[in-house]
């Protein structure tokens, strides 16, 4: 029975990612096995797994590092986190150490038009799934030019690749120019200033302009295996709440998307009502999103599912079955909590890699 997992360095949700495949596996009476990386001294995460490694700085020293840990330990299944694209590049090599991998796709093109919110847009639109208005700009005359046009009653921009929300700014002239150094959180700034800001910069990096949509937004999380979504969360985002759901458009139309993108493993989809109340599409990450360890709070454990399955514990329908039978609605709201940080990791292995 395949039991060693392996999750590499993730994003903000890697210790939530581990601690959920723990409890899957303990409430479950399923015997899995973690290993956990990362690049960094981040005892806090790696703490948590059976086994802990530190992976090398140097990219180009993965590879070698990987295929000797796969070789001593004998992994089952790895896990990409932050370094999907580059685990894709690498798939046939690693595959062929006898390991299955999770990329969150199955193809560098899909890892390449999910990180560009202009060319995604203008996928999902040619599969006739309703997705935000999104135009390209690449210099900031294209961004003047635009804007002189008023193409939206309410524009915003953000950088055509991105994360965690970084870049965006919702144009208001009405707000002072000194809104975004005191209210930076508000996310409003004078056209004037940004265009200004933007040319003594010196260099521009390319935006998407999109309208302002009132909301409320959506984060679907979900478990996806080539395309066939197994199990999804809705979390719908309210002020300061999310109230978790499994019926609804929005809920739907997330995994439209994930199936159209062919996804594969733990993504996320984020999708903004309009006006009407209608949900458009935003975005899909191949990767599990930062959240994804509030939708616990709904009895469904995406992370535990998706280690279950790819170990071949859980059948698809087991997964599915579990996924509806698992779910309760629930609202819940993020803290800020802190653990404690132990120094020395007693589960780090020496690798000599």
């Amino acid at each position: 029975m395949k039991t060693k997992i392996w999750l590499t360095e993730g994003l903000s949700s890697q210790r939530n990612i581990i601690q959920s495949v723990n409890d899957f596996s303990h409430n479950g009476g399923r015997e899995i096995t973690i290993y956990a990386s990362h690049r960094h001294e981040r005892n806090e995460i790696l703490s948590v797994a059976h086994f802990s490694l530190i992976e090398p700085q140097d990219e180009s020293q993965r590879l070698a590092f990987i295929t000797a840990i796969v070789k001593e330990h004998g992994i089952d299944v790895i896990h990409a986190g932050r370094n999907g694209r580059w685990f894709e590049t690498h798939r046939q090599a690693i595959e062929a150490l006898g390991v299955a991998l999770t990329t969150g796709a199955i193809s560098v093109d899909a890892i390449d038009l999910a990180d560009d919110k202009v060319a995604f847009a203008e996928f999902m639109e040619s599969k006739g799934l309703p997705v935000v208005p999104s135009l390209r700009v690449s210099t900031v005359g294209e961004l003047k030019q635009l804007l002189a046009s008023t193409p939206f009653e309410a524009p915003c921009i953000k950088p055509v690749k991105g994360i965690y929300g970084m870049g965006f700014w919702r144009f208001d002239d009405t707000v002072s120019p000194m809104t975004v150094f005191n209210y930076p959180e508000r996310r409003r700034v004078n056209t004037e200033q940004y265009i200004a800001a933007c040319e003594a910069a010196g260099s521009f990096e390319p935006q998407v302009v999109m309208p302002y949509l009132p909301g409320p937004e959506y984060s679907v999380d979900m478990l996806v295996d080539h395309g066939n979504v197994l199990a999804a969360v809705g979390r719908r985002k309210e002020d300061a709440l999310q109230y978790l759901e499994n019926t609804g458009d929005a809920w739907a139309l997330a995994q439209a998307c994930a199936q159209a993108m062919n996804a594969d493993g733990l993504v996320n989809v984020q999708t903004r009502n309009d006006a009407s109340g209608k949900p458009l599409l935003l975005e899909i990450n191949m990767r599990p999103s930062g959240g994804i360890g509030y939708t616990r709070h709904s009895g469904v454990n995406l992370a535990g599912l998706y280690a279950a399955f790819k170990l071949g514990q859980l059948t698809a329908d087991e997964v599915q079955a579990l996924a509806r039978s698992s779910f309760s609605p629930a609202v819940v709201r993020s803290v800020t909590d802190v653990v404690a940080y132990d120094h020395v990791l007693a589960n780090k292995l020496n690798t000599g890699v």
